[in-house]
């Protein structure tokens, strides 16, 4: 398909992202209100709703040649609803669910064999399977630590192991205080200011997204569970975005893990 006649809706921030990156922005033809990045889209290209609650009948209406979906952040009805319709008004979905660092390069590689990329793909690639390696190597001989990973309150809520961020935090030696399974319904389990989980982890870890923690919420948790561990304020897109994002967080990492030594000596 010819670059020019592509018309992409995508309900996935990160990916919004990513395809601008590589040269597709004037190939969006609409996103959620949460595609914040670049922030040129917000006055340019028109929303459809939100990750969860997108409204099918403004993505048809739009005549999309492609859909870019993920498994994690849009809903399972959503997808089925698209799923139902693209054989009737002919776009294509793509459907994404990168659940480890490494998997943004076969993500990124698809990316690039569907869009017309492949060649800006595979120099994306390259470089940041150097970087990832190079930032293993500067963790031999770290001391681990344990987590809690906070993404919301009232109520609590957490990042549990089998999620993208868990995996991400491992790369720079930290272990999940909340062990999940796999379903999609138990990965960001509710959790209560005294669970003894968090008395045992080494520090606590407050994300930027999707709820925007300041230091008075950290005060509020202190205050709720009596825990005076390390909290620390993160970037909640250098630890959840994936896709072209992953060149940044890999140097985040590096910060990070600093940040969390200085905290915990």
């Amino acid at each position: 398909m010819n670059k020019n006649s592509l018309r992409i809706v995508s309900l996935v921030p990160s990916l919004t992202e990513t395809l601008c990156h590589f040269g597709l922005t004037d190939q969006i033809a609409g996103c959620t209100s949460f595609c914040t990045e670049p922030r040129l889209l917000r006055h340019t290209v028109p929303s459809v709703g939100g990750t969860k609650d997108a409204r099918t009948d403004d993505i048809i209406k739009l005549k999309p040649t492609h859909i870019v979906v993920n498994r994690e952040e849009n809903t399972q009805a959503l997808l089925q609803e698209l799923k139902t319709s693209a054989a009737k008004h002919g776009f294509e979905i793509v459907e994404t669910f990168p659940e480890t660092p490494a998997d943004n390069f076969s993500l990124i590689s698809s990316l690039g064999t569907i869009f017309g990329f492949s060649q800006a793909a595979g120099a994306w690639i390259t470089r940041q399977k150097e970087e990832l390696d190079r930032l293993i190597q500067s963790m031999s001989g770290s001391s681990r630590f344990t987590f809690a990973y906070f993404i919301w309150m009232n109520p609590w809520m957490v990042a549990g192991s089998k999620t993208y961020i868990s995996n991400t935090m491992a790369l720079i030696q930290g272990t999940n205080s909340f062990p999940t399974g796999s379903e999609l319904h138990e990965r960001y389990p509710a959790v209560k200011a005294d669970d003894a989980r968090l008395r045992d982890s080494d520090l606590m870890l407050f994300s930027s997204e999707p709820f925007p923690f300041r230091s008075r919420h950290l005060d509020e948790f202190r205050r709720q569970s009596e825990i005076f561990r390390p909290c620390l304020k993160v970037d909640g897109q250098a630890l959840s975005w994936y896709g072209s994002r992953f060149s940044q967080t890999v140097t985040y990492l590096g910060r990070l893990h600093a940040q969390i030594q200085e905290a915990l000596d």
